[in-house]
């Protein structure tokens, strides 16, 4: 395992890095702000922590470096400021879709860096690329006209019961030489006929993990996402609504979505949610709370599920503030008789207090990342149990 650390601070660099290599992990320390980019780079680290004062710069300047890198490692801050401005930091670092782990506190001791260290190896970006490759444009038209897209599924498990209720279809490219390419670095460069062919592939690929004989007696349901360019072209519902009634099976197909789009053009918004659900879909709220729609768009819109956005539910345990707004966000779900799902849950305390707060539905790290139809269809048929965690006090 390798660590890059940024800090301006010579003896905490020393600290650090002498107990990296104690826990047996290399690590290469960065004083400036302005060289994190080529050390980054160079070393293709695992985990890079990052020091809140920088001199003349600060963590919020590297956090875009490494945002702009497409770095996919572990981002730890190491910082003596107050829990609050920590808190509201690494909420930064995980909006700028950085993998933000829990901060590491000054002074720490040996077994607070374990502690980080196990989190980094075991979660999401583990067995992942630790800097994007560069793509060129058009790859997506490129992966669609060459077949190089695969769908994936990410589980979506009913937090009282532990069982499966559908999963969030997700598209990967399969490159020949780059490897396998996901869609933050596909789908900037995307124009709308691609996003418009990718709609319809995803929708297609729901209809056949419908027709999959999951699990007798089992009914999922299937998401795919939508963008706001997606939703200017009319003849989209209709496609979709071909594709569910010929499936081979029933397909119970949500349309996800973004809080981000109900703050843009509304009006397309809504009133290409209201046409879906006119045409028997359901529509999904993706990453509730990281946007800015206002209630009353919230009305006019007409959605069965609320997504929690995964800065407001990674670390909802620990963290009073974190769990009241999911509290709020769940109770305004319900309050629009819509189910409340959590994303990005990681650790069995989280799914501990999710389900205690009367979330419904879950989906993250914790349950399984986004998997292959193969291997979806496994994960499908084996037993689940239900999540559990240890027990804690709202007062913490």
């Amino acid at each position: 395992m390798k660590a890059v650390i940024v800090d301006d601070d010579e003896e905490i660099c020393e600290l650090l890095a002498c107990q990296l290599k104690h826990l047996g992990v290399e690590a290469r320390a960065v004083s400036r702000a302005r060289d994190v980019l080529d050390t980054v780079k160079r070393e293709s680290p695992d985990i890079v922590f990052v020091d809140l004062s920088l001199g003349d710069a600060d963590g919020i300047d590297v956090f875009h470096v490494l945002r702009d890198i497409g770095f996919l490692g572990a981002l730890v801050i190491v910082s003596g400021h107050p829990d609050i401005v920590l808190r509201h930091a690494r909420d930064v670092a995980l909006r700028a879709g950085l993998d933000a782990k829990a901060p590491l506190k000054k002074p720490f001791r040996l077994q607070d860096l374990r502690g980080v260290l196990d989190e980094a190896r075991s979660g999401p970006a583990a067995n992942l690329a630790r800097v994007l490759k560069a793509v060129p444009d058009g790859l997506l038209r490129e992966g669609l006209q060459k077949d190089w897209i695969e769908f994936w599924f990410q589980p979506k498990v009913e937090l009282k019961t532990g069982m499966i209720k559908g999963a969030e279809c997700l598209a990967r490219i399969r490159h020949p030489t780059a490897g396998l390419l996901f869609p933050g670095q596909f789908l900037p460069s995307a124009d709308d006929d691609d996003l418009h062919e990718l709609a319809i592939r995803a929708a297609k690929a729901t209809a056949k993990a419908a027709a999959i004989d999951l699990l007798d007696g089992v009914s999922l349901r299937f998401s795919i996402n939508v963008s706001t360019r997606n939703m200017k072209q009319p003849a989209l519902i209709f496609q979709l609504k071909r594709i569910r009634d010929g499936a081979v099976r029933p397909v119970d197909l949500v349309l996800e979505i973004t809080e981000s789009d109900l703050g843009g053009d509304s009006s397309v918004c809504q009133a290409f949610a209201t046409r879906a659900v006119l045409h028997g879909f359901k529509i999904s709220i993706d990453d509730f709370g990281c946007g800015y729609a206002t209630f009353e768009r919230l009305r006019h819109t007409p959605f069965s599920e609320l997504k929690l956005d995964r800065s407001v539910v990674d670390g909802c345990s620990g963290d009073r503030s974190l769990r009241n707004i999911c509290v709020a966000t769940i109770q305004l779900a319900h309050g629009f008789d819509a189910l409340a799902v959590a994303e990005g849950v990681e650790t069995q305390e989280d799914a501990a207090v999710l389900t205690h707060i009367g979330c419904d539905i879950a989906q993250g790290y914790l349950f399984a990342p986004a998997l292959p139809m193969k291997e979806f269809a496994a994960y499908v048929r084996a037993p689940l149990k239900p999540v559990t965690g240890p027990k804690y006090s709202l007062k913490s």
